[in-house]
């Protein structure tokens, strides 16, 4: 698996709003340029963050990017699906089935004149593994939240106006 580069500036835009004051939406050229991507380019991220529920944008002069909920509630998980999608890493397209004839037991079994073929399913379920794999993965990315990554200050989360600090 290959996640897109948009994945970590997603997880960074994320964190960014997890950290700026609630209250104070970001502008988007400014994640833009710290990111150091075009403003086109984050619009195509910040839609897909919008479509998993983790943002919204605001208009306006004064208006930005900002979340939807508390970075606590928000799992890298959320990211994740957000950029990559739902979809399994690995699709069986009945290739296995196909070369080792799986779907014809009975005709093998004569062919090879064997009387007992009754376990199948190394073969058979060898794209198992990865689903397995698959679903470690995401359950381990459903245990941290944006909040769980974000610098503290005492035993809260770092809350501040990045605006200050980006355009200085």
């Amino acid at each position: 698996m290959r996640a897109k580069p948009s994945l970590e500036q997603a997880l960074c835009i994320v964190a960014l709003l997890g950290i700026q004051d609630r209250k104070v939406p970001l502008h988007s050229r400014l994640v833009a340029e710290r990111l150091d991507i075009s403003t086109s380019y984050l619009k195509k991220i910040v839609q897909k963050l919008a479509a998993g529920g983790i943002v919204k944008t605001v208009s306006g002069r004064d208006g930005g990017i900002v979340l939807t909920k508390d970075p606590v509630k928000i799992t890298l998980l959320d990211v994740f699906n957000a950029i990559e999608g739902t979809t399994a890493f690995v699709h069986s397209t009945g290739v296995v089935s196909k070369v080792f004839g799986l779907e014809h037991k009975d005709a093998f079994m004569e062919t090879y004149h064997l009387k007992d073929f009754k376990d199948t399913r190394p073969v058979a379920n060898v794209l198992s593994v990865f689903a397995q794999a698959e679903d470690r993965f995401r359950q381990e990315l459903a245990t941290l939240s944006i909040g769980d990554v974000l610098p503290t200050t005492g035993d809260q989360c770092l809350q501040l106006d990045w605006t200050k600090w980006l355009t200085r």
